[in-house]
Order: C-alpha cells, then structure tokens, then sequence
C-alpha cells in the first residue's frame, strides 16, 4: 500500500482519478481520461491482473488491488488521494463509494441510476 500511495502521489501537478473497476468499460474511460498528459488515472480492482492488463496499455495509469467491500480504511485513503471518483462497479456499491466521497470532498461520477439508497444522500 506505500509503494501505491507513493506512485499516486509522485507527479505533482497533475490531476488524479481513482476508477472503481476494470471491466470492459473501464478501457474507454482510461483512454479518454489519459489523452490529457495531465491526467493521471489509478485503477483500482478486485482483479489486480485485469487492472495492471488495462493500466500497462496507457500512460500515467496505475493498477491496484481494491476490494471496496471489505478494505474501507484503503477505499477512505485512495478517495482522500483522488481528485475524481469514477466507479464502474455495480450500483450497490456506490452508496458506500459516496460516503467516502462526500466525508473527504471529493466528487463522484457512476454510469448507474439514483437508487433510493444514493437519493437519500444526495442532501448531504
């Protein structure tokens, strides 16, 4: 996890993305994200070797492995860390993704519907 912190950290100036996922559409959103030079994109997986096969493709992308069901206190650090959210995980995730998000002010992008569960945060 050091070494991870160390390398998200590393480029000063630039800005910082954490992706929650490294399914199939995730590879559009590196590609899009990495065409600024200033972008640096963190892809963060349950599947290390799907992130570290996504991120070795474009520039200034790091893979990590993230359970975001059972490693909150990484999920709270790598959200702390990040500029922007973007999670392409399943939807029932995504309440917990934006606790974290709204506790360290950091704004959240999801492909999904408002579920009841993130209508209800939404007032805070």
């Amino acid at each position: 996890m050091f070494r991870e912190k160390a390398q998200i950290l590393k480029k000063t100036g630039m800005k910082r993305v954490l992706l929650l996922g490294s399914g199939y559409v995730s590879g559009p959103v590196v590609e899009y994200l990495t065409r600024d030079e200033r972008t640096q994109v963190t892809v963060a997986s349950v599947l290390l070797k799907q992130a570290e096969e996504l991120a070795a493709k474009y520039p200034n992308t790091i893979p990590i492995m993230l359970d975001a069901s059972s490693q909150e206190g990484h999920l709270d650090s790598l959200v702390k860390d990040h500029d922007l959210v973007i999670s392409m995980l399943p939807y029932s995730f995504h309440p917990l993704i934006a606790k974290h998000c709204i506790r360290r002010k950091v704004n959240m992008v999801t492909a999904s519907y408002l579920s009841p569960a993130m209508t209800e945060l939404q007032s805070r």
